[in-house]
């Protein structure tokens, strides 16, 4: 949702398309493939590739501070909340119940039984991935800290602006809106989530980037 919001957000075309893992750069979504047919993954360096090939830069009106403090920013929810949320929906049997359809359905075309395999086979290498990055070493309580520790942070920073850095939006905050979004706006349990739908600027922040690049998306 990251880069889809962030290609919305500098107005560069684009065509979704059903996964193929098997084409996917470092086995991972989302990836890109262009018209010469190559597959770019890892949504940072898909971002910085379309940057300097396409032009189309939202942050260009930052300064040098302010293009740091989005890097930390857009760093720590990468490196850290991903995990908590990886954690929530994989790790948590009644999310996973949820979301295992969900994750089958994105094998468009696929017989239900096959896209029900295909997500308890990403299932159990996303788990092996949580045990090895550590997060999964936590108690539940110590992982919920750690995901509302990092809420607060944006909603501290975030305060009573429109956007991140005021009243332009830039790469921080599709990054922001792609996993805030994924919090607020998801039928799943956690504290984490509990604590994100209890701030009001973060609530009203994912409405006006919802408005802003998805009208058509109905909130879950």
């Amino acid at each position: 949702m990251k880069l889809e919001t962030w290609l919305r957000l500098a107005g560069i075309p684009y065509e979704l398309a059903p996964h193929d893992f098997s084409v996917a750069p470092k086995g991972k979504i989302p990836y890109v493939t262009e018209d010469d047919g190559a597959p770019l993954g890892d949504s940072t360096f898909i971002i910085e590739h379309l940057v300097k090939t396409r032009g189309h830069d939202p942050d260009a009106g930052l300064s040098r501070e302010q293009r740091a403090i989005g890097l930390a920013f857009r760093r720590m929810l990468k490196e850290n909340l991903y995990w908590v949320l990886i954690q929530m929906r994989f790790r948590d049997a009644h999310n996973w119940s949820l979301y295992r359809p969900v994750l089958g359905g994105m094998q468009v075309g696929k017989p239900v039984e096959v896209q029900l395999a295909i997500a308890d086979a990403i299932h159990k290498g996303i788990c092996e991935q949580i045990a090895g990055q550590g997060m999964a070493r936590h108690s539940a309580e110590e992982i919920d800290r750690i995901g509302i520790g990092d809420l607060s942070a944006v909603s501290d920073v975030l305060g009573d602006k429109p956007f991140f850095f005021g009243e332009q939006p830039t790469s921080t905050d599709a990054t922001i809106y792609g996993y805030v979004a994924n919090i607020i706006e998801v039928p799943l349990v956690s504290a984490v989530l509990d604590h994100g739908r209890a701030l009001p600027n973060l609530v009203s922040y994912c409405d006006r980037m919802r408005a802003r690049y998805f009208p058509d998306l109905p909130r879950a």
